[in-house]
């Protein structure tokens, strides 16, 4: 069967079709999802979640060769890597150069990712932190409700919050954050005028992990991870409350 291109919250991924490109579908009514078509991982999502690709197709020998004859497709995004000194640890600072793909290498298994947002109410005012970690098809969402304090209080916190959540420190480990004082404060790019201790806190735990860099993504442009980390850190503030959930990507 041929691999055609869609998107799927905001990712390109390949999608399993019949000869006359209609999607292949189980005994649910789920098609078959796979985010590089040399990779062995197939997800089950519902087709009205897949759009085509506005962007144009991709070249015909990709969009249908079969999942194990095309290993150059879907490549996982180029990064620009800078590095700063924190705390005797070198934290890189990554630019992503392909938002849409941001969490592919997360889903692939190749690094476990962290999505935080902070968000303050008055600022200072009620304010909550909110966090995603993705590895695989397995996703950890947290909700902080942290009272009355500062925006930047907030972003660093949901960043805490989810690191100590995260069990297997040797993986390659991803933060990303819409916040440039977060990356500024902990990598040491920018100097700590505020929340010295909360900062020093953080970066004692960033020893812990051996391979770990910050991303930064643009606030409130779309980004699946980004807003839903954001919608996150509001939902404590509205809700009152703290809370860990687990699930699986797409549900």
């Amino acid at each position: 069967m041929p691999w055609v291109r869609r998107r799927y919250r905001g990712n390109k991924v390949w999608v399993e079709t019949d000869a006359a490109e209609a999607y292949v579908l189980d005994e649910r009514g789920l098609a078959h999802l796979r985010y590089k078509p040399d990779d062995d991982r197939t997800y089950s999502v519902r087709p009205k979640e897949l759009s085509p690709v506005e962007d144009g197709p991709p070249p015909p020998a990709a969009a249908t060769a079969a999942p194990d004859a095309a290993p150059d497709a879907a490549p996982a995004p180029k990064r620009r890597t800078s590095r700063a000194r924190t705390s005797d640890r070198a934290v890189a600072e990554v630019a992503p150069t392909d938002p849409d793909d941001l969490d592919v290498p997360a889903l692939l298994g190749k690094e476990l990712q962290v999505w935080t947002d902070g968000a303050s109410s008055g600022n200072p005012g009620p304010s909550g932190a909110g966090a995603v970690l993705l590895f695989r098809d397995r996703k950890k969402e947290v909700s902080v409700f942290l009272g009355d304090t500062t925006n930047n209080v907030a972003e660093l916190t949901a960043v805490r919050t989810a690191l100590q959540l995260v069990r297997k420190r040797d993986l390659p480990v991803r933060v990303l954050t819409d916040s440039t004082y977060v990356i500024g404060v902990l990598t040491g790019a920018m100097k700590v005028k505020a929340n010295a201790e909360l900062v020093a806190s953080i970066r004692a735990e960033l020893a812990d992990f051996p391979d770990l860099a910050f991303v930064k993504v643009d606030a409130h442009s779309g980004v699946t991870w980004n807003e839903r980390a954001d919608a996150l850190a509001r939902e404590a503030i509205t809700q009152r409350r703290s809370s860990v959930r687990e699930g699986t990507v797409g549900s």
